[in-house]
Formats: C-alpha cells, sequence, structure tokens
C-alpha cells in the first residue's frame, strides 16, 4: 500500500464520493434505459405506464423521419457508387452494416440484462475501493463513460440526439423503441383487465 498522508486521504475519499455519485447516476440511468426497452415494468401505474407509451410514440415517430431521411441520402450515394463499385457490393455492404447494428443491439440487451441481475443481487459486503489515486481516477473516468453512453441511449429512444446515425442504426433503433412501444401497451392492457375483473371501470 503506499504512503499516505492526510492530504492523499481526503483525495481518496473525494474520489470515492465521486464515483459512489456517478454510480448511482448511472443507476438511474440503467432502470430508465430498462423501461424504455420495455422491461422491468413491473409496479408501473397506468398513468406512469401511458407517459412512458407517449414519450416512446414520439420517439418512434422522429426516429421514422430520421430513417426515412436516411434512406433517401443512401439511395442517392448508392446511385453513384453503383457505378463504381458494383449491385453486389453495395448489397454486401449493406447486409454487413445492419448485421452489425443488429449485433450492437443484441449487446446492449446483454449489458442489460447484466446491469440488472447485478443491481438486483445481494450485496454482501461494501466493496473496498483502491488506495492507488491512478486507478481510482481511471474508474471514475470509466464511469464517466458509461454515464454518457446510457444518456444518449435513452435521449435516442426518444427521438433525440440523433445526429450522425446511419440508415442501418436508425432501423435498429426504430425497432427497439417500436418493442418498448408494445410492452408498454401490453402492461397497460393487463392493468385493464385486472381494474375489470375487480370491478374498477
Amino acid at each position: 500500500m503506499p504512503r499516505t498522508t492526510r492530504r492523499s486521504v481526503k483525495q481518496r475519499l473525494q474520489y470515492i464520493q465521486v464515483i459512489q455519485e456517478l454510480q448511482e447516476e448511472i443507476k438511474l440511468l440503467q432502470i430508465s434505459n430498462e423501461k424504455l426497452n420495455g422491461e422491468g415494468l413491473d409496479g408501473l401505474s397506468y398513468t406512469e405506464l401511458a407517459s412512458l407509451e407517449t414519450m416512446l410514440k414520439e420517439g418512434f415517430r422522429i426516429v421514422e423521419e430520421q430513417t426515412d431521411k436516411a434512406q433517401q441520402e443512401l439511395l442517392l450515394r448508392e446511385i453513384v457508387d453503383c457505378d463504381v463499385m458494383g449491385k453486389e457490393w453495395l448489397d454486401e455492404n449493406e447486409n454487413e452494416d445492419l448485421a452489425y447494428q443488429s449485433l450492437l443491439a443484441r449487446r446492449r440487451a446483454a449489458m442489460r440484462n447484466k446491469a440488472r441481475e447485478l443491481r438486483l443481487s445481494p450485496q454482501d459486503s461494501q466493496k473496498e475501493h483502491s488506495y492507488n489515486h491512478e486507478t481510482l481516477m481511471l474508474t471514475i473516468e470509466c464511469l464517466k463513460i458509461e454515464k454518457e453512453r446510457l444518456r444518449v441511449l435513452n435521449q435516442r429512444m426518444i427521438g433525440k440526439e440523433l445526429d450522425g446515425m446511419g440508415y442501418s442504426e436508425l432501423l435498429v433503433f426504430s425497432c427497439a423503441i417500436q418493442g418498448g412501444m408494445l410492452k408498454a401497451e401490453e402492461e397497460k392492457k393487463k392493468i385493464k383487465r385486472a381494474r375489470q375483473v375487480h370491478g374498477g371501470i
């Protein structure tokens, strides 16, 4: 263990506080991301589900518009590229891009599931933080990157911060948004049926 001073101890505690704050922010972003993807909706009220569905519908509308625009731009580029590279190359390139974006979507789903599993698993003891300041700073930077990744994903699920997204990426996101919408709608129907059974409606 490196030699500690009062100043280094104070600095370490400050780093740990930042880490804990980032972890809490990431946790909230993870929960939001799950809900936007139609996961972890148990316990939401009918009003909350309706609000979620409305957000997703608006996001879907915007993403669909951007997808159509990106498709038109892609078609214009392909007209030029087709003369140079040939249609077979274009088709292969488009299929590879779509396959790659689909792979990323599956990875995001796997990361969501793992994060949820870790969050819900019982924590036996408080994790001991490193005494190495460089390690703590690296942890902070990694957490900041993850926080920003989740923030952008959540924004894109509601139709924001779409700049720079290509046709295939937008197409995959629109499918994810649609999936979230359908699951929110299903949960609303469950609540309606339960109310009808209990004479609430």
